[in-house]
């Protein structure tokens, strides 16, 4: 249930909250993280971040329906990339905050990332 806002809030902040609580999980962040490195399918999703397929499908369906993510058919893949400028925003926002989230596809010799397999909001 959403609590009641006050007038004195700009009429966003409920749309700002919602986006921010979306890529407040870990899974999500990390492959909105990756996919804004490059353009990946699930099975290069699922090895680099090391998110089991079943996880990494609800968290892509989330995106997806959130409408910070699409794919598209390559063949027999689905291929996905970042569409929502407000996420790569607030992504460059964070990776100017914290330098572990600026090489998640690994090309600069970063590990791998600790990825919450059971993390399912």
């Amino acid at each position: 249930m959403t609590k009641p806002t006050s007038s004195r809030v700009c009429r966003s902040v409920g749309e700002a909250s919602d986006l921010l609580k979306l890529i407040a999980n870990t899974n999500r962040l990390a492959i909105v993280c990756y996919l804004m490195e490059t353009d990946a399918s699930v099975s290069a999703l699922e090895e680099e971040l090391g998110i089991r397929q079943p996880t990494l499908s609800q968290q892509l369906a989330e995106l997806r329906e959130a409408g910070i993510i699409e794919g598209h058919r390559d063949g027999k893949a689905i291929v996905y990339r970042v569409i929502d400028p407000r996420i790569e925003a607030i992504v460059h926002t964070l990776r100017d905050m914290f330098s572990g989230l600026d090489d998640v596809t690994g090309r600069f010799g970063m590990a791998k990332l600790p990825v919450d397999e059971v993390m399912f909001d």
